[in-house]
């Protein structure tokens, strides 16, 4: 056994349910409530089977195919060991079938037909009323094998055009079924640690999720005439793709080169495929899952997709998945540039391409904008929501102070939150902001939170809420502050758009010299 196995002796029934994968694999889908497999502690949904006992519990029998776990399940009694594998990722909430479009690719509903004579009986393993014929073939689910599943899948990939095989749509269902011991009664089943009506309320929920297969090759979609948004480019088919379907001239990819080698791309040949095609490539990386970088890197993209715009660049804005910082900038570009509302800008873009941007990292972004315009002094609606916090002993009377306060003369009572925690909540604008807390009639300044000396020598808090962009922004690490800081997303009053669009455009023709030609 690897590490990731480990064996389980249990009584019949076991109350497993397990389910068959496409690619062939058997693994737990469920377990019973209050079952012999529930009541193990160890067996986890999404375990992989990989042997058990025979009938008289001496031999371990490998589990190859869907007759091997039949034959187990058989069994009404007696003791059974399994040897199960944990997986390195977790099982992904998923229903069996995803609708209209599993029906074309067999779940054991229906016959399948190929006339492709590349597809033959012998690569499948066919029931024992299979005629053998090549052109034709028939099975159900119980017999499918995953060299056969990959022919059929490709022989179908075919009818599709080469656009409508790269554009970004639903996912095909990984289950071919589901199977468990016969016990009388229906019991409740549960997922993981799921009841099971918790398990459909899940299901609900992760209907919006996002799962990013890498498998599946580019896709993309349209955004504009001049705007492509997807996933990272893999092959120099993709190139090509780009190029004379889409008619992409230039890319802008926010993937790093870290990212590009752990994923096996040869970003050497992409590049050279982008020099053959005419295609400009420019490559501006952003830390994958880093909101702080996303913000501070953000005008600086935009700045890139307008000049490429304004060269009559058709560009194609690519990240990794495809699912968060290409779809954030093209987001941030229709913000910025076209006056268009965060909300309208954030839905039109999440509705014509699968993706969930960082709607914070935007709103952060576009404040920082509007910041370096007005040279940190903001003059309007509040901009940021801000929790101050004290740590302090409990029964403690605790007010906050400071600039924001009628300048120091309209202490706010802190509200306890239990323990030593005392929470005070301000909506600010951003700016820079001294502080004190009022304790037990005493003035004092939290070690928590950053302080400094004001211009009469007083020890104080100090806050800075926002920042201001630049063009080539350096990334200091965030000081520690016990303070949490929430950027407010709402409507833009009149003098803030002009703010944002000035202050964009300022950033975009700060770009240059940037040598808009292939390289």
């Amino acid at each position: 056994m690897n590490l990731n196995e480990y064996m389980v002796t249990l009584e019949k029934p076991l109350g497993i349910r397990f389910a068959l994968s496409v690619d062939g694999k058997v693994f737990v889908h469920s377990l019973k409530r209050g079952s012999n497999a529930e009541k193990s502690r160890i067996i986890m949904v999404g375990d992989n089977l990989k042997k058990a006992s025979d009938s008289s519990g001496g031999r371990l029998m490998e589990i190859k195919d869907f007759g091997d776990t039949q034959r187990m399940l058989k069994e009404n009694t007696g003791s059974f060991s399994l040897i199960l594998e944990r997986p390195y990722s977790p099982f992904p909430i998923q229903q069996l079938h995803l609708g209209d479009l599993d029906i074309l690719f067999n779940r054991g509903r229906v016959s399948v037909a190929s006339w492709n004579k590349s597809i033959l009986a012998s690569n499948l393993q066919t029931s024992s009323n299979s005629n053998g014929n090549s052109g034709f073939v028939m099975f159900s689910s119980k017999f499918l094998t995953s060299q056969g599943w990959k022919l059929l899948s490709g022989q179908n990939g075919q009818i599709q055009s080469q656009l409508q095989k790269n554009i970004l749509s639903q996912s095909l269902s990984e289950l071919v079924c589901i199977f468990s011991e016969e016990e009388s009664g229906d019991g409740e089943w549960a997922h993981g640690n799921f009841p099971l009506e918790e398990y459909v309320k899940a299901l609900d929920r992760s209907k919006g999720e996002l799962y990013y297969n890498h498998s599946l090759g580019m896709r993309y979609s349209k955004v504009t005439e001049q705007i492509y948004v997807g996933s990272c480019i893999q092959t120099e088919a993709d190139i090509e793709t780009l190029s004379d379907v889409a008619g992409v001239t230039a890319i802008l990819n926010f993937q790093s080169g870290t990212e590009a080698e752990n994923w096996g791309i040869n970003s050497t040949s992409i590049n050279e495929s982008c020099q053959k095609s005419n295609i400009l490539l420019i490559s501006y990386p952003i830390r994958d899952g880093d909101s702080f970088d996303m913000r501070k890197k953000l005008p600086f993209c935009v700045g890139l997709l307008l000049r490429l715009l304004k060269k009559n660049h058709r560009v194609f804005v690519t990240c990794t998945t495809g699912f968060d910082r290409s779809p954030a900038c093209v987001i941030a570009y229709l913000h910025w540039m076209t006056d268009t509302s965060l909300h309208a800008a954030y839905n039109f873009v999440t509705g014509l391409h699968s993706c969930r941007p960082d709607r914070p990292a935007i709103a952060w972004a576009t404040w920082d904008l509007i910041a370096m315009v007005e040279k940190g002094s903001h003059d309007g609606p509040a901009t940021h929501a801000v929790t101050f916090v004290w740590n302090g002993q409990e029964g403690e009377d605790v007010n906050l102070v400071g600039d924001f306060t009628g300048n120091w003369k309209e202490p706010i009572k802190a509200i306890h939150k239990g323990g030593p925690r005392y929470e005070v909540e301000v909506r600010l604008p951003q700016g820079k902001y001294y502080y004190k807390f009022i304790t037990n009639g005493q003035w004092r300044h939290s070690t928590s939170s950053p302080s400094e000396r004001d211009e009469r020598g007083n020890l104080n808090n100090v806050i800075v809420i926002g920042d201001t962009a630049s063009v080539r922004p350096s990334i200091q690490p965030q000081k520690k502050d016990a303070n949490v800081v929430k950027v407010i997303e709402r409507p833009l009053t009149e003098n803030e758009r002009f703010m944002l669009a000035k202050g964009a455009r300022c950033v975009a023709f700060s770009v240059c010299p940037i040598r808009l030609a292939p390289k």
